[in-house]
């Protein structure tokens, strides 16, 4: 009986060992060999000038006090932050930019609430003191157009060190940087602000991109690398629908042929033809419809959809990797572990566990059962 109790204790020590096993490689080791699986493009060095490494995510919606349930928010924000904090540590990055709609409530959240997601915000996306971080503006970090307010929107411009349109240049490589919330077109104030400030900038980058400074018209104007700027944002600009669009990440075959709404789903024509017009970007890159797609707009200018950094909104969250120069931009698109993948590994260890047990108990049994059965006979005897 001794031998048959400690063999039972040595089982559930080993199926306890088991489960914690599989738990660490579900929750912690899985990031590595997935994301070990990325690189960053290559570009050759020209004149000694490095290439600039940045990283693009997107919708990352950490849930709020109002819809988020617990349970949900400790797993999301545990599965972004292993593969956020895996990536920084596997890739190195010099700068990451988080294309909008960082919060899934901001546009509702109290003061109190509001602090609470900032400080969880800054817990899950920590990164080294040279790696910079650069956060746009969403539709649900400060509500539609229809809900946005001035309060809202310096609540966030004041958290996250942002403007609603500016250009940020980082190794002669122009990123221009908008608040496409505000691109309404319906002169409310703070539309109209920002595109103001748009024109504006356009008219300085024009300038230094011609090299025209001594002309009049470019007087008392900002200076800027002379290179076409790569756009972000967080709607995409106009287009009809995802039906062009394909990868396993695109939208799913029911949604693609959706047609899409202005000013909801995408920017307006009129937004999109002044964007373009103003700026001619060598590349755009937003988020927003939580789906990936490559689009030519005017054959001239890509946009790539950055699919959401989430597991509750796809099941194959996804980043991409930039590597840029004055001349030249290579992308790549990494993608994080898939959930189903997960759940599939926790199934069937815990019915491989499950098989064990039972199988060990009926061994009891049945080792029980012979004694007693031979106590009988003896007594017959």
């Amino acid at each position: 009986m001794i031998s048959v109790y400690g063999s039972s204790g040595r089982l559930a020590a080993s199926l306890i060992f088991t489960f914690v096993s599989v738990f660490v490689l579900c929750e912690y080791v899985i990031y590595y060999p997935v994301i070990l699986r990325c690189s960053w493009p290559h570009i050759e060095t020209v004149n000694s000038h490095l290439p600039l490494r940045a990283l693009f995510l997107s919708d990352t919606h950490l849930l709020g006090a109002i819809k988020g349930h617990w349970l949900d928010k400790l797993r999301r924000e545990w599965q972004m932050e292993r593969a956020f904090q895996t990536s920084l540590w596997l890739l190195n990055p010099e700068i990451v930019f988080i294309l909008g709609d960082v919060f899934d409530e901001g546009k509702w959240s109290s003061s109190q609430d509001w602090e609470d997601d900032v400080r969880r915000f800054k817990r899950i996306f920590r990164h080294p003191s040279d790696t910079e971080l650069v956060v746009l503006i969403g539709n649900h970090d400060i509500g539609f157009h229809n809900e946005m307010t001035k309060q809202k929107l310096e609540r966030f411009e004041k958290v996250f060190n942002v403007t609603s349109a500016r250009i940020l240049t980082i190794k002669g490589v122009n990123f221009l940087l908008v608040n496409s919330v505000a691109l309404h077109g319906d002169h409310c104030p703070i539309c109209q602000r920002v595109e103001k400030e748009l024109h504006k900038l356009s008219h300085a980058l024009n300038c230094s991109i011609q090299s025209e400074q001594h002309y009049d018209q470019c007087k008392n104007t900002e200076s800027f690398a002379s290179t076409a700027p790569v756009l972000l944002q967080h709607y995409p600009l106009y287009r009809v629908s995802d039906a062009m669009c394909t990868g396993i990440d695109a939208a799913p075959l029911d949604e693609r042929y959706q047609l899409f709404q202005e000013r909801y789903d995408v920017i307006s024509k009129n937004a999109s033809k002044k964007l373009l017009w103003w700026f001619k970007p060598r590349l755009i890159l937003s988020g927003h419809t939580h789906h990936g797609c490559e689009v030519l707009h005017e054959n001239l200018y890509p946009e790539i959809s950055i699919p959401s950094f989430s597991w509750r909104n796809r099941n194959n969250p996804s980043f991409i990797l930039g590597t840029f120069s004055r001349s030249d931009i290579r992308l790549s698109k990494c993608f994080l572990p898939e959930e189903r993948t997960v759940l599939a590994l926790y199934c069937s260890s815990c019915l491989i566990i499950a098989l064990i047990t039972l199988s060990h108990i009926k061994m009891f049994r049945r080792s029980l059962h012979l004694p007693n059965s031979l106590l009988v006979k003896h007594k017959t005897l």
